[in-house]
């Protein structure tokens, strides 16, 4: 359901670009296309007010929104680093579209850049739960900026803009993530030569209907002439009450249909009981790595040394390696010792068969013992238990894979294994 967020007056403001580039469709379009979820900024959808003055923003979600600028300092610092990372990357994917000579490339350039530029922390809005560090950040007055300044607000301090009050009819609660109701937009009355054109169309239609609906229904029923064996029929001439069925074959059909139908339930039914009783064969955690790294686009190499960990929910799991010279691979280091964090799952997108991949390459290890630690970082959705169960599988060159089980409790490190490389 959509939800209104803010209006931005337009008294001080000016937009950037092209109109093409202030379309949500199309920046929506381009975002995937060019990340393809790997950055989790939203931008609201601008409606322009009838006179006007203003853009009223939306939001396609049920979840709280609240203002960046009226949380906590620390906090906001937080989702402030989040915003600059997104807007850095979508950033560097401009400048390789300018350092094309096509026209095409320069106007998605132009648009990747806009869709980052706003008046300032003001018109950032968090979306879902706040203090959990993982609210949706959304940006309102993107494309726009302010008339006497040529700072985005990607970049730094914005100019603040006059605050235009809403009508009374609106109820505006952001701060507290109760819903909002936007302003209520007059239409526009009808003009009185459409006025005239419908209601006579709706009097021709209301004398007309009848004869139609009477023409139609006499082949099926047909009406007999008084005082004689004669009956008049309509459109058909009376081919549609030869086509009757038998009624007792009708209902001699409908009970064999009910019987067909009790007895697909039954046979559901006992075949059901019956693949209860057998129980499943546990997946092979090395087939489990091989399909789980298709699913995300990585081919195993079987000249390589891989580190894997799969588990089976929404939790947010991270892999750690310990290298022999103390240097760690994991989420904030994805690079290390020769080996590199290709696939980090539930951190912004969720999958109930999650998994994270270390490859080392096919070049000689760094020689030395190296350890396997695993941690539980957090809880995504709600719904996931407090223990989790996990799998480790170690895959090197010439040698079988090495599969280690264990669980992992909530805010906790599990070391799970070492492995020599001589």
């Amino acid at each position: 359901m959509s939800q209104f967020i803010t209006m931005t007056s337009l008294l001080n403001m000016r937009p950037v670009g092209s109109a093409a580039d202030r379309s949500l469709p199309r920046m929506e379009g381009i975002l995937e296309r060019e990340f393809k979820g790997r950055v989790a900024l939203r931008l609201a959808e601008p409606v322009e007010r009838n006179d006007k003055t203003g853009v009223d923003w939306y939001i396609d979600s049920d979840d709280p929104i609240t203002r960046l600028s009226t949380i906590p300092e620390e906090l906001a610092d937080y989702y402030k680093k989040r915003l600059q990372a997104d807007v850095s990357v979508i950033t560097s994917a401009a400048e390789r579209y300018e350092s094309r000579n096509d026209q095409a490339a320069q106007n998605t350039a132009s648009a990747l850049r806009n869709a980052v530029r706003y008046p300032g922390h003001d018109d950032v809005w968090l979306l879902g739960d706040v203090p959990s560090g993982k609210a949706a950040i959304v940006l309102t007055a993107w494309g726009y900026e302010a008339q006497t300044s040529d700072l985005s607000g990607g970049r730094g301090d914005a100019i603040r803009r006059p605050v235009k009050v809403l009508p009374e009819t609106a109820q505006v609660n952001i701060g507290q993530g109760e819903p909002v109701t936007p302003p209520v937009v007059p239409s526009k009355p009808a003009t009185r030569n459409w006025l005239g054109i419908l209601s006579s169309a709706l009097w021709t239609l209301a004398l007309v209907l009848p004869f139609v609906i009477g023409w139609f229904l006499l082949p099926a029923c047909g009406i007999r002439v008084p005082f004689t064996d004669r009956y008049v029929y309509g459109w058909g001439d009376g081919a549609f009450c030869r086509q009757l069925p038998n009624p007792q074959m009708e209902a001699g059909r409908r009970q064999s249909d009910a019987l067909t139908a009790e007895l697909g339930a039954l046979t559901e039914q006992v075949r059901v009981k019956v693949a209860s009783c057998i129980p499943a064969p546990p997946p092979d955690p090395v087939d489990q790595v091989r399909e789980r790294t298709r699913v995300e686009g990585v081919d195993l190499n079987p000249n390589e040394t891989t580190v894997s960990l799969v588990w089976n929910n929404t939790n947010d799991l991270d892999l750690i390696v310990v290298c022999p010279n103390g240097e760690r691979i994991f989420h904030g280091n994805k690079k290390a010792c020769g080996g590199e964090l290709e696939i980090d799952k539930n951190y912004q997108t969720y999958s109930q068969q999650p998994i994270e991949h270390v490859r080392f390459g096919e070049r000689s290890l760094m020689p030395g013992r190296y350890g396997i630690e695993v941690k539980y970082y957090g809880v995504n959705g709600g719904q996931a238990p407090g223990a989790t169960p996990f799998k480790v599988v170690v895959q090197q060159k010439g040698k079988e894979p090495i599969v280690q089980s264990g669980s992992v409790q909530f805010v906790n490190d599990a070391k799970v294994m070492e492995f020599t490389v001589p």
